[in-house]
């Protein structure tokens, strides 16, 4: 059994320390009502407006500060996270997301494939779909837009996932139907479970539509959060053999 939460929350746009402080009341939340994985969405710790990351140099090199106090935070906190940040690698400027384990340690770097509009004047793409493993679950990992290529979630399949989650970014009116339309194809096409964490109300010059969700294998949502509303929403997972199904 694994319990995962869905971190649906607007951080303070620009102001990584006082989001800081933001994350750490949410994994203190997390952990007290027993989540074993805690997910935020796609560039939490800056907020998504590029040009002022780039133009500020809000860019995060793996050996920061901030990164430690995160991987403390865990620690602190027996909770695994996933926590999107614009990283530097080999002075390369990846949007990514680190998998924090409970034991405070940088389980994985997992970067965007797939990247959307102007994205790709700033940043580089990745090019490995990436799953973590945790409590013997294997959850397949993509950043907003690679939930649309299904490249990139039947390579995660063909390594044996039992679920995939997405660490998003979608607005309001199609961005809200793109995203219920993705997630829905990605359960019901490859028979697993699947999950979308998005910002609240808004980022940058962004409207998020919410409504982060869980997906059951038919593609339908089991469990959502509405618009603009801040929370955390939690589903516990069972695995029973191969068979991987909520309860």
């Amino acid at each position: 059994m694994i319990k995962i939460a869905l971190a649906q929350f607007d951080n303070d746009l620009n102001h990584i320390n006082r989001t800081m402080s933001k994350i750490e009341e949410i994994v203190k939340k997390a952990s007290q009502k027993k989540v074993d994985f805690l997910v935020f969405p796609e560039l939490f710790l800056t907020g998504y407006d590029l040009p002022y990351i780039m133009e500020k140099n809000n860019i995060l090199e793996i050996n920061d500060e901030r990164i430690l106090s995160l991987c403390q935070m865990a620690k602190r906190n027996d909770i695994s996270f996933l926590i999107g940040l614009p990283l530097r690698i080999q002075n390369r400027v990846y949007i990514s997301a680190l998998y924090i384990n409970c034991e405070g340690n940088i389980e994985e770097i997992i970067s965007k494939n797939y990247l959307y509009g102007m994205e790709s004047e700033f940043f580089t793409p990745g090019t490995v779909a990436k799953l973590i493993t945790i409590k013997g679950f294997r959850i397949g990992i993509g950043i907003c837009f690679d939930s649309a290529h299904s490249e990139h979630i039947t390579a995660l399949k063909d390594r044996g996932i039992d679920m995939f989650i997405g660490s998003s970014l979608y607005s309001r009116g199609e961005g809200k139907k793109e995203m219920e339309h993705n997630f829905s194809q990605i359960s019901s096409k490859y028979d697993i479970l699947s999950a979308v964490v998005n910002y609240a109300d808004k980022t940058g010059n962004w409207l998020s539509c919410g409504n982060s969700s869980f997906y059951d294998k038919t593609g339908h949502i089991y469990m959502k959060l509405a618009e603009c509303k801040e929370g955390l929403l939690i589903s516990q997972i069972q695995k029973d053999g191969t068979v991987c199904k909520y309860v």
